[in-house]
């Protein structure tokens, strides 16, 4: 009797877009019960660490004046006795401070509140402007760089103040 044999058929060519199978990755051994260090007598188990709440950024403030007056800025501002002409042209927000003593130039200061951060420069004011912060005073140059302010600064102009609160 003749013997028999089987054929095989040769396996189909892989098609370019199949994925090849990726080895198998190393197992990591399982710890036996009672094995794994706060598991032994006498550890300790210390809290996670807390996770600082994410600050959302800054998209406005609100101004609180020394003469009760409260106004909430987003982008740019201009602030000063009679601002708006030059508000106007620069595209900002025109924010009038009423001032008998006339210490508050017509135009005095320039505020912004871009890209989670405030800042602020003098715009030439005659009677210039300064920045309290947990009791430093920085004077700012007249007409010159802008600073980066934080919430709970106050902010001179003249002789009438402002402070910075979160809106």
């Amino acid at each position: 009797m003749p013997a028999q044999f089987q054929v095989e058929k040769p396996a189909p060519a892989p098609r370019a877009d199949t994925p090849k199978p990726s080895p198998a990755a190393p197992l990591e051994p399982v710890p036996l019960p009672r094995s794994l260090p706060w598991q032994q007598p006498g550890a300790r188990i210390e809290p996670p660490a807390a996770v600082p709440a994410a600050v959302a950024p800054i998209e406005r403030v609100e101004l609180l004046f020394s003469t009760g007056q409260r106004v909430v800025v987003e982008g740019s501002a201009v602030i000063g006795r009679k601002p708006a002409d030059t508000a106007l042209a620069m595209g900002a927000r025109a924010v009038e401070v009423v001032d008998d003593t006339r210490s508050v130039s017509r135009v005095h200061l320039f505020l912004d509140v871009q890209g989670g951060q405030i800042t602020v420069g003098d715009a030439g004011s005659a009677n210039g402007s300064r920045v309290e912060r947990a009791g430093a005073v920085l004077p700012l140059e007249s007409a010159g760089t802008r600073i980066t302010l934080e919430i709970t600064d106050t902010i001179w102009l003249g002789d009438l103040s402002f402070v910075l609160r979160a809106a």
